[in-house]
């Protein structure tokens, strides 16, 4: 594919595309419930939680991006920011603070492991780097295929509204996390403010 072809690629198909030939989003019980072209975005919808990919368009050294992210089944679709039991706070979510907690880390040793999960420094291997190079919603989408063949169902259940009981040790855990790593003030509202 060539420069031109990889900037005039339709993103909602393309991302359609990911989801079905590389996330197998339905193995996992997950369906297109949201769509929209600008800012181009689709979000599938499971028992356990809601998929939301987000196309973050195209760059010259990477070539078309998506960021992939997960929110519980209340999370909204157009905003990242929600109020729940009246606190404003964050309903959709990247994997790493997740994948440590699951895996029953400290927070402590969490904050030394940012963005190093043993599941995902494979994807960060340089040759795994040059084969997916300007691929890059391809190698996520696999990075996130691995996590889920990983965990299985308790990935998901993190997420899950029925668990209010993990998701409140999740948060506790987050909050733990930020008392040790420290919170932007710019950042509003705070990162371990999960919903």
């Amino acid at each position: 594919m060539n420069t031109s072809d990889e900037k005039n690629i339709n993103p909602i198909e393309e991302m359609n595309r990911v989801a079905h030939s590389f996330l197998d989003v339905r193995l996992w019980g997950f369906k297109e419930s949201y769509r929209v072209d600008k800012p181009s975005k689709m979000i599938f919808d499971s028992e356990w939680c809601r998929l939301n990919l987000i196309w973050d368009g195209w760059d010259y050294l990477g070539g078309n991006t998506i960021s992939i992210l997960y929110g519980r089944l209340h999370a909204p679709n157009d905003n990242a920011v929600m109020v729940w039991n009246n606190e404003e706070c964050n309903c959709w979510h990247d994997v790493d603070h997740a994948l440590h907690f699951l895996d029953g880390r400290s927070p402590s040793d969490s904050v030394k492991m940012t963005y190093s999960h043993p599941i995902l420094k494979p994807f960060f291997d340089e040759e795994l780097r040059k084969e997916f190079h300007r691929r890059q919603p391809e190698w996520l989408a696999r990075m996130h295929t691995a996590i889920w063949q990983f965990y299985g169902k308790s990935f998901f259940e993190l997420f899950d509204l029925r668990r209010p009981d993990l998701w409140e040790q999740y948060r506790q855990f987050l909050k733990e996390f930020y008392d040790i790593k420290g919170r932007s003030s710019f950042i509003k509202p705070p990162l371990d403010k999960v919903c």
